[in-house]
C-alpha cells in the first residue's frame, strides 16, 4: 500500500501541488497588477482587440496633447490680438481728441504716444511661445518684425518708412505743389486736368449752381474737364470740385460767387466782369486752393498711402518706391524694380502660395486638421501698423497757422481710419477666424475625453480582472492546495518546510 502511494500516485499528487501553486502564483500576480496577464500571448484571442484598442488611446492621447499645445499658442495669440485692437482704438481716440500743443521735440503728445504704442504692437507681433514666433508663418525660428528704429529711419544702406513716406509726399505734390493738376485758361474758358501719373489728385466730380456756367466733364484719361462762362453767375452760388486722393479718400473744394472783392483763403471768385475775366478769377482761387489742400489734406493723404505702400507686404510683396525723381515720377514700383533699396520690416515666412492661416496646422482628430497660423504682415495688422507708424512721424512749429493745419487734417485722417469700423473691425475678424480654430479643437478635446473613457474601460475589460473573482479563486486555490499538502505530508510525512 505504501508502495503504491510512492509510486504513480503520489507522482501525480505533486504535480497537483505544483498545478495549484502555480496558479495560486499567477493569481496573487493577477490581483497586485490589475491584469489578466504580463504579456499580450497570455490574453490568447482577446490580445488583438487589447492591442487595437491601446493603439486607439495613444492617437487620442496625442490629439489631446497637440490640441493642448496648439492652444496655448492660440491664447497667447488672442491676447495679443485683443491688446492690438486696443491699441488702434487708443490712437484713433488720442488723435482725434488732442489739441494742438507741440511739444520740444516738434510733435504732439498724441504723436509720441503712437510711437511707443507702435513699438508695442511690434513686440505683440513678436510674441513667442515655447521656442516658436506665433505670427511669422512658418519660419517659427525667426523673429518677424524688426524695430521700430530700424524701419523707421533705415539700416545697412536700405532706406526705411521716413524716406518712403516724404517720397511719396513730393510725388503727388509735383513740382509746382498743385497735387499733378494742371490749370489753364482760353479766354472765357477754365481747363483743370490730370497729368498722366500714378500720383496727385484725380478728378472724381464737379457740381454747380453757378447761371451763366457750364460745366463738361470730368472725361477722358486722364481726365479733365472745362468750365464754361457764358454770362456773369449770381452772388453766392458755388461750384464745387471733388477729387480722389492717394489713400482713398476724397478732397472737396468749394467756390463761391462773390461780388466786388473776392478772398481766395475763403475760396470766393469775383463775378465783377467779363466772362473771360471770370474764367480767369476762378482758376486762380482754384488754383489757390488746390495748393492750399496740397499742403495739408495732400500730405496727409501722401503720408498714409507711403506708410501703406511700405507696410502692405503680404503674399510675397516688397516696399513699393516712386520711380524716378519725385516731383517728376508718373510710376510706382517695387523698391527692387525703382532701384531703391528700402528696408523689409517683416522678416518671416512670405509665401504667396501659402495662405497666412494654414501656416500652422495641428491634426486633432483622425483625417481632421485645423489651420489656426499667423503673419505679422497681414494686411489688417498691416494697415494698423502704417496708420499709427505715419502719425508718429511729421514734426510741426508750435507757432505756424499752416502746421497747426496740417496737423489737424493728419490726425483727423488717422483717427478716421483707425476707428473700429475701418480698422478694428478687421482685426476682430483675425481674432474670430482663430477664436473658430480654438472653438473646433475644444470640441474635439472634449470628444476625446469621452472616446478615452470608453477605450480605457473596453481595454479594462480584456486586460483586467475582477478582484473578487480572482480572490475567490485565490481563497479556493488555498483550500485545494492546504488539502493537497496535508495529503502529501501525510503520505511523506513531510513538514511545510520540507516541502518548500
Amino acid at each position: 500500500m505504501i508502495g503504491t502511494l510512492n509510486g504513480f500516485s503520489s507522482s501525480v499528487m505533486m504535480n497537483v501541488l505544483r498545478n495549484n501553486s502555480s496558479l495560486m502564483q499567477d493569481l496573487t500576480i493577477q490581483l497586485s497588477t490589475g491584469k489578466k496577464a504580463q504579456t499580450y500571448g497570455g490574453l490568447g484571442r482577446d490580445a488583438g482587440m487589447a492591442l487595437d484598442y491601446r493603439s486607439q488611446i495613444n492617437s487620442v492621447k496625442g490629439y489631446q496633447s497637440s490640441i493642448e499645445q496648439a492652444q496655448v499658442q492660440i491664447s497667447m495669440m488672442n491676447i495679443g490680438l485683443e491688446r492690438i485692437v486696443e491699441l488702434g482704438t487708443e490712437v484713433s481716440g488720442s488723435a482725434t481728441g488732442t489739441q494742438y500743443d507741440i511739444t520740444s521735440n516738434n510733435r504732439s503728445v498724441a504723436q509720441a504716444t503712437s510711437g511707443t504704442q507702435v513699438r508695442e504692437m511690434i513686440g505683440i507681433l513678436n510674441t513667442e511661445v515655447d521656442g516658436d514666433f506665433v505670427f511669422s508663418g512658418r519660419t517659427t525660428d525667426v523673429e518677424p518684425a524688426i524695430s521700430y528704429d530700424r524701419f523707421v529711419y533705415g539700416y545697412g544702406g536700405e532706406d526705411g518708412l521716413l524716406a518712403v513716406t516724404d517720397e511719396r509726399i513730393r510725388a503727388d505734390a509735383g513740382a509746382d505743389g498743385l497735387g499733378r493738376l494742371d490749370l489753364s485758361v482760353a479766354g472765357p474758358t477754365m481747363t483743370l486736368s490730370e497729368e498722366a501719373t500714378d500720383f496727385g489728385y484725380k478728378l472724381s466730380n464737379v457740381t454747380s449752381t453757378l447761371s451763366n456756367v457750364t460745366v463738361t466733364g470730368p472725361g477722358g484719361s486722364p481726365a479733365s474737364l472745362d468750365v464754361t462762362v457764358t454770362g456773369v453767375p449770381n452772388a453766392n452760388q458755388l461750384i464745387s470740385f471733388t477729387f480722389d486722393m492717394p489713400d482713398g479718400s476724397t478732397e472737396r473744394i468749394e467756390l463761391t460767387a462773390v461780388q466786388g472783392a473776392a478772398d481766395a483763403g475763403e475760396g470766393e471768385f469775383s463775378i465783377n466782369g467779363t466772362p473771360d475775366t471770370i474764367a480767369a478769377s476762378i482758376k486762380d482761387v482754384l488754383e489757390f486752393q488746390i495748393g492750399k489742400s496740397v499742403t495739408s489734406a495732400g500730405e496727409s493723404a501722401s503720408r498714409i498711402q507711403g506708410a501703406m505702400d511700405f507696410f502692405m507686404t503680404s503674399g510675397g510683396g516688397e516696399p513699393k518706391r516712386v520711380v524716378g525723381t519725385p516731383e517728376t515720377a508718373t510710376t510706382l514700383d517695387t523698391a527692387t524694380a525703382a532701384g531703391k533699396p528700402t528696408v523689409s520690416w517683416y522678416v518671416g515666412d512670405n509665401d504667396a502660395q501659402v495662405t497666412s492661416r494654414d501656416t500652422a496646422k495641428v491634426q486633432i482628430d483622425n483625417r481632421l486638421d485645423v489651420s489656426y497660423g499667423a503673419r505679422a504682415n497681414e494686411d489688417s495688422f498691416a494697415r494698423q501698423l502704417a496708420y499709427m507708424a505715419a502719425f508718429s512721424l511729421p514734426t510741426y512749429d508750435q507757432n505756424s497757422s499752416v502746421d497747426e493745419e496740417r496737423y489737424t487734417t493728419f490726425a483727423d485722417a488717422i483717427s478716421s481710419g483707425l476707428s473700429s469700423v475701418h480698422q478694428g473691425d478687421v482685426v476682430k475678424t483675425t481674432l474670430t477666424e482663430i477664436g473658430v480654430a480654438s472653438k473646433v479643437m475644444e470640441d474635439a478635446k472634449s470628444r476625446h475625453y469621452t472616446s478615452l473613457s470608453m477605450l480605457q474601460t473596453a481595454l479594462t475589460e480584456k486586460e483586467g480582472i475582477n478582484d473578487e473573482e480572482v480572490a475567490a479563486k485565490i481563497m479556493t486555490i488555498r483550500t485545494t492546495i492546504e488539502s493537497s499538502y496535508q495529503a502529501a505530508s501525510m503520505m511523506y510525512n513531510l513538514s511545510l518546510t520540507k516541502f518548500i
